[in-house]
Protein backbone atom coordinates (compact mmCIF):
# COMPACT_ATOMS: atom_id res chain seq x y z
CA UNK A 1 0.00 0.00 0.00
CA UNK A 2 2.64 2.43 0.78
CA UNK A 3 4.79 1.82 -2.13
CA UNK A 4 1.80 2.51 -4.25
CA UNK A 5 0.98 5.92 -2.68
CA UNK A 6 4.68 6.38 -3.37
CA UNK A 7 4.35 5.63 -7.16
CA UNK A 8 1.25 7.64 -7.34
CA UNK A 9 2.83 10.47 -5.87
CA UNK A 10 6.26 10.53 -8.00
CA UNK A 11 3.95 10.01 -11.29
CA UNK A 12 3.11 14.36 -10.24
CA UNK A 13 7.10 14.95 -11.05
CA UNK A 14 6.49 14.10 -14.37
CA UNK A 15 6.03 17.41 -16.51
CA UNK A 16 2.54 18.89 -17.45
CA UNK A 17 2.95 18.01 -21.20
CA UNK A 18 3.72 14.16 -20.14
CA UNK A 19 1.34 13.76 -17.40
CA UNK A 20 -1.17 15.24 -19.79
CA UNK A 21 -0.74 13.18 -22.42
CA UNK A 22 0.87 9.84 -20.84
CA UNK A 23 -0.73 10.22 -17.78
CA UNK A 24 -3.97 8.45 -17.28
CA UNK A 25 -2.54 5.51 -18.84
CA UNK A 26 0.89 5.03 -16.86
CA UNK A 27 -1.45 5.49 -13.55
CA UNK A 28 -4.10 3.20 -14.77
CA UNK A 29 -0.82 0.29 -15.13
CA UNK A 30 0.06 0.98 -12.01
CA UNK A 31 -2.82 0.64 -9.87
CA UNK A 32 -3.39 -2.39 -12.21
CA UNK A 33 -0.12 -3.96 -11.18
CA UNK A 34 1.86 -5.01 -7.84
CA UNK A 35 3.89 -2.52 -6.81
CA UNK A 36 7.90 -2.99 -5.72
CA UNK A 37 10.75 -1.00 -5.05
CA UNK A 38 11.85 -1.56 -8.46
CA UNK A 39 8.56 0.17 -9.93
CA UNK A 40 9.09 3.61 -7.67
CA UNK A 41 12.83 3.62 -8.89
CA UNK A 42 11.99 2.89 -12.56
CA UNK A 43 8.89 5.90 -12.10
CA UNK A 44 11.81 8.09 -10.51
CA UNK A 45 13.75 7.28 -13.31
CA UNK A 46 11.22 7.82 -15.96
CA UNK A 47 10.46 11.42 -14.46
CA UNK A 48 14.15 12.60 -14.74
CA UNK A 49 14.17 11.44 -18.63
CA UNK A 50 11.23 12.88 -18.84
CA UNK A 51 12.47 16.27 -16.99
CA UNK A 52 15.34 15.93 -19.69
CA UNK A 53 14.14 15.12 -23.02
CA UNK A 54 10.76 17.68 -21.71
CA UNK A 55 11.02 19.43 -25.31
CA UNK A 56 10.63 15.90 -27.13
CA UNK A 57 7.23 15.73 -25.62
CA UNK A 58 4.28 16.96 -28.15
CA UNK A 59 3.03 20.17 -26.36
CA UNK A 60 6.12 20.23 -24.09
CA UNK A 61 7.43 24.15 -22.91
CA UNK A 62 10.27 24.38 -22.40
CA UNK A 63 11.22 25.07 -18.28
CA UNK A 64 13.20 28.21 -16.93
CA UNK A 65 13.71 29.73 -13.71
CA UNK A 66 13.10 33.49 -13.49
CA UNK A 67 16.02 35.82 -13.65
CA UNK A 68 14.52 37.19 -10.39
CA UNK A 69 15.06 33.88 -8.48
CA UNK A 70 18.63 33.69 -10.76
CA UNK A 71 19.66 36.68 -9.28
CA UNK A 72 18.87 36.42 -5.85
CA UNK A 73 20.78 32.78 -5.68
CA UNK A 74 23.93 34.28 -7.23
CA UNK A 75 23.36 37.27 -4.79
CA UNK A 76 23.56 35.29 -2.05
CA UNK A 77 26.08 32.50 -2.93
CA UNK A 78 28.46 36.19 -3.06
CA UNK A 79 27.35 36.49 0.40
CA UNK A 80 28.14 33.23 1.58
CA UNK A 81 31.20 33.67 0.06
CA UNK A 82 32.54 37.01 1.30
CA UNK A 83 33.38 35.43 4.78
CA UNK A 84 35.36 32.48 2.94
CA UNK A 85 37.05 35.07 0.55
CA UNK A 86 37.44 39.15 1.66
CA UNK A 87 37.25 38.54 5.60
CA UNK A 88 40.31 35.62 5.94
CA UNK A 89 42.71 37.82 7.32
CA UNK A 90 45.24 35.20 7.79
CA UNK A 91 44.85 34.32 4.31
CA UNK A 92 44.48 37.97 2.94
CA UNK A 93 48.02 39.50 4.51
CA UNK A 94 49.94 35.88 3.72
CA UNK A 95 49.10 36.66 -0.17
CA UNK A 96 49.91 39.88 0.05
CA UNK A 97 53.01 39.82 1.34
CA UNK A 98 53.76 37.21 -0.67
CA UNK A 99 53.10 39.74 -3.87
CA UNK A 100 54.87 42.98 -2.58
CA UNK A 101 58.08 41.16 -3.00
CA UNK A 102 57.58 42.21 -6.77
CA UNK A 103 57.62 46.25 -5.29
CA UNK A 104 55.01 48.67 -6.61
CA UNK A 105 53.82 46.12 -9.03
CA UNK A 106 51.27 45.10 -5.66
CA UNK A 107 50.38 48.36 -5.20
CA UNK A 108 49.60 48.89 -8.59
CA UNK A 109 47.63 45.86 -9.26
CA UNK A 110 45.71 46.74 -6.00
CA UNK A 111 44.75 50.30 -7.14
CA UNK A 112 43.31 49.25 -10.19
CA UNK A 113 40.92 46.89 -9.16
CA UNK A 114 39.88 49.36 -6.14
CA UNK A 115 39.23 52.24 -9.06
CA UNK A 116 37.66 49.71 -11.68
CA UNK A 117 34.97 48.61 -9.19
CA UNK A 118 34.57 51.82 -8.01
CA UNK A 119 33.80 52.80 -11.78
CA UNK A 120 31.81 49.92 -11.81
CA UNK A 121 29.90 50.73 -9.00
CA UNK A 122 28.92 54.10 -9.99
CA UNK A 123 28.12 53.50 -13.77
CA UNK A 124 25.44 51.32 -12.49
CA UNK A 125 23.72 53.60 -9.95
CA UNK A 126 24.11 56.04 -12.74
CA UNK A 127 22.23 54.01 -15.09
CA UNK A 128 18.71 54.49 -13.99
CA UNK A 129 19.97 58.88 -13.77
CA UNK A 130 18.24 59.05 -17.02
CA UNK A 131 15.40 57.06 -16.45
CA UNK A 132 14.57 58.70 -13.05
CA UNK A 133 14.94 62.21 -14.42
CA UNK A 134 12.76 61.91 -17.18
CA UNK A 135 10.44 60.35 -14.94
CA UNK A 136 10.24 62.63 -12.68
CA UNK A 137 10.00 65.84 -15.17
CA UNK A 138 6.93 63.79 -16.83
CA UNK A 139 4.69 64.00 -13.30
CA UNK A 140 4.16 67.85 -13.57
CA UNK A 141 3.12 67.54 -17.77
CA UNK A 142 -0.40 67.75 -18.25
CA UNK A 143 0.37 67.01 -21.83
CA UNK A 144 1.92 63.83 -20.91
CA UNK A 145 -0.29 60.18 -21.79
CA UNK A 146 -1.84 58.36 -19.29
CA UNK A 147 0.30 55.67 -19.51
CA UNK A 148 3.40 57.52 -19.11
CA UNK A 149 2.23 59.39 -16.00
CA UNK A 150 1.48 56.25 -14.20
CA UNK A 151 4.82 54.06 -15.69
CA UNK A 152 6.57 57.61 -14.59
CA UNK A 153 5.19 57.25 -10.82
CA UNK A 154 5.87 53.96 -10.45
CA UNK A 155 9.49 54.68 -11.66
CA UNK A 156 9.88 56.71 -9.40
CA UNK A 157 8.73 54.61 -6.47
CA UNK A 158 10.85 51.82 -7.25
CA UNK A 159 14.11 54.31 -7.69
CA UNK A 160 13.46 55.42 -4.28
CA UNK A 161 12.63 51.79 -2.93
CA UNK A 162 16.18 50.55 -4.44
CA UNK A 163 18.04 53.30 -3.38
CA UNK A 164 18.03 52.03 -0.01
CA UNK A 165 20.15 48.89 -0.50
CA UNK A 166 22.32 50.49 -3.01
CA UNK A 167 23.05 53.30 -0.85
CA UNK A 168 23.70 50.46 1.82
CA UNK A 169 25.54 48.57 -0.55
CA UNK A 170 27.48 51.64 -1.68
CA UNK A 171 28.19 52.32 2.04
CA UNK A 172 29.94 49.07 2.82
CA UNK A 173 32.06 49.55 -0.39
CA UNK A 174 33.60 52.85 1.29
CA UNK A 175 34.17 51.17 4.74
CA UNK A 176 35.81 48.73 3.94
CA UNK A 177 38.03 49.58 1.05
CA UNK A 178 38.39 53.39 1.69
CA UNK A 179 38.01 54.07 5.37
CA UNK A 180 39.36 51.28 7.15
CA UNK A 181 36.63 50.18 8.94
CA UNK A 182 38.54 46.88 9.71
CA UNK A 183 37.57 44.04 7.32
CA UNK A 184 38.72 43.34 5.00
CA UNK A 185 42.21 42.73 6.54
CA UNK A 186 45.18 44.38 3.76
CA UNK A 187 45.18 45.83 0.86
CA UNK A 188 44.42 42.77 -1.04
CA UNK A 189 40.90 42.59 1.07
CA UNK A 190 40.42 46.14 -0.19
CA UNK A 191 41.08 45.46 -3.80
CA UNK A 192 38.55 42.39 -4.33
CA UNK A 193 35.33 44.03 -1.89
CA UNK A 194 33.98 45.96 -4.36
CA UNK A 195 33.54 42.45 -6.46
CA UNK A 196 31.08 41.36 -4.03
CA UNK A 197 29.12 44.64 -3.73
CA UNK A 198 29.18 46.01 -7.37
CA UNK A 199 26.79 43.12 -8.52
CA UNK A 200 24.13 43.19 -6.84
CA UNK A 201 24.20 46.78 -7.05
CA UNK A 202 23.43 46.13 -10.92
CA UNK A 203 20.90 44.06 -10.53
CA UNK A 204 19.30 46.72 -7.86
CA UNK A 205 18.67 48.90 -11.06
CA UNK A 206 16.75 46.48 -13.25
CA UNK A 207 13.44 46.85 -11.47
CA UNK A 208 13.83 50.78 -12.45
CA UNK A 209 14.27 49.73 -15.99
CA UNK A 210 12.43 47.10 -16.40
CA UNK A 211 9.38 49.57 -15.47
CA UNK A 212 10.51 52.56 -17.59
CA UNK A 213 10.41 49.93 -20.21
CA UNK A 214 6.42 50.04 -20.11
CA UNK A 215 6.35 53.80 -21.45
CA UNK A 216 7.68 54.30 -25.07
CA UNK A 217 8.33 57.63 -24.31
CA UNK A 218 11.42 56.59 -22.18
CA UNK A 219 12.58 53.58 -24.60
CA UNK A 220 15.67 56.22 -25.31
CA UNK A 221 16.08 56.47 -21.43
CA UNK A 222 15.67 53.00 -20.81
CA UNK A 223 18.08 52.22 -23.86
CA UNK A 224 20.97 54.27 -22.24
CA UNK A 225 20.39 52.60 -18.55
CA UNK A 226 20.70 49.41 -20.42
CA UNK A 227 24.33 50.39 -21.96
CA UNK A 228 25.36 51.99 -19.04
CA UNK A 229 24.91 48.72 -17.15
CA UNK A 230 26.51 46.34 -19.58
CA UNK A 231 29.25 48.89 -19.38
CA UNK A 232 29.42 48.52 -15.71
CA UNK A 233 29.63 44.59 -16.31
CA UNK A 234 32.11 44.69 -18.29
CA UNK A 235 34.45 46.57 -16.18
CA UNK A 236 33.42 45.16 -13.25
CA UNK A 237 34.80 41.58 -15.04
CA UNK A 238 38.44 43.61 -15.76
CA UNK A 239 38.97 44.49 -12.28
CA UNK A 240 38.71 40.83 -10.89
CA UNK A 241 42.04 40.59 -13.26
CA UNK A 242 44.50 42.70 -11.53
CA UNK A 243 43.21 40.52 -8.26
CA UNK A 244 43.46 37.96 -9.96
CA UNK A 245 47.20 38.67 -10.72
CA UNK A 246 47.85 39.19 -6.77
CA UNK A 247 46.53 36.01 -6.09
CA UNK A 248 49.23 34.92 -9.04
CA UNK A 249 52.05 36.69 -7.06
CA UNK A 250 51.15 35.13 -4.01
CA UNK A 251 49.74 31.84 -5.29
CA UNK A 252 52.74 29.77 -2.51
CA UNK A 253 51.61 31.10 0.50
CA UNK A 254 47.46 30.56 0.15
CA UNK A 255 45.69 27.92 1.43
CA UNK A 256 43.99 26.14 -1.56
CA UNK A 257 40.25 26.49 0.61
CA UNK A 258 40.75 30.86 -0.27
CA UNK A 259 42.03 30.44 -3.43
CA UNK A 260 39.19 28.34 -4.49
CA UNK A 261 37.03 31.06 -2.26
CA UNK A 262 37.92 34.08 -3.94
CA UNK A 263 38.13 32.13 -7.70
CA UNK A 264 34.68 31.02 -6.90
CA UNK A 265 33.55 34.50 -5.66
CA UNK A 266 35.05 35.79 -9.06
CA UNK A 267 32.85 33.85 -11.04
CA UNK A 268 29.34 34.44 -8.96
CA UNK A 269 30.06 38.20 -9.50
CA UNK A 270 31.22 37.82 -13.25
CA UNK A 271 27.69 35.78 -14.25
CA UNK A 272 25.64 38.17 -12.05
CA UNK A 273 26.80 41.28 -13.53
CA UNK A 274 26.48 39.38 -16.73
CA UNK A 275 23.16 38.58 -16.48
CA UNK A 276 21.74 41.81 -14.79
CA UNK A 277 23.15 43.65 -17.80
CA UNK A 278 21.96 41.03 -20.34
CA UNK A 279 18.24 41.45 -18.90
CA UNK A 280 18.56 45.02 -18.95
CA UNK A 281 19.41 45.20 -22.95
CA UNK A 282 16.53 42.66 -23.26
CA UNK A 283 14.56 45.58 -21.59
CA UNK A 284 15.83 47.86 -24.22
CA UNK A 285 15.11 45.89 -26.77
CA UNK A 286 11.45 45.68 -26.38
CA UNK A 287 10.83 48.99 -25.32
CA UNK A 288 12.27 49.42 -28.93
CA UNK A 289 9.86 46.97 -30.56
CA UNK A 290 7.00 48.15 -28.86
CA UNK A 291 7.65 52.00 -29.86
CA UNK A 292 8.47 50.53 -33.20
CA UNK A 293 5.02 48.74 -33.39
CA UNK A 294 3.21 51.71 -32.26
Amino acid sequence: MILRIIAESVLSLYPDAWRQRYGEEVADLVASRPVRVRTVLDLVGGAADAWLHHRLIPGGRPFRIPAAAILCMLGTALLLLWNPGVRDPQSLHRVWAEATHMGALAHTLQGTAMSLFVTAGLMGALAVTPVVLTASSALGSPGQGLMTQVTARQVVRTAVAVAVPVTLLGSIHYAVAFADAGYPAGPLGNAMTGGFLIPPVLAFSLPVIAVAAQAPPLTSEVRTGATLLAVAAIINTLAWLPVAALMLLGLTRAPWTFVAAVTAGALVSVCMAGLAARLALRQGRAATDRLTAA
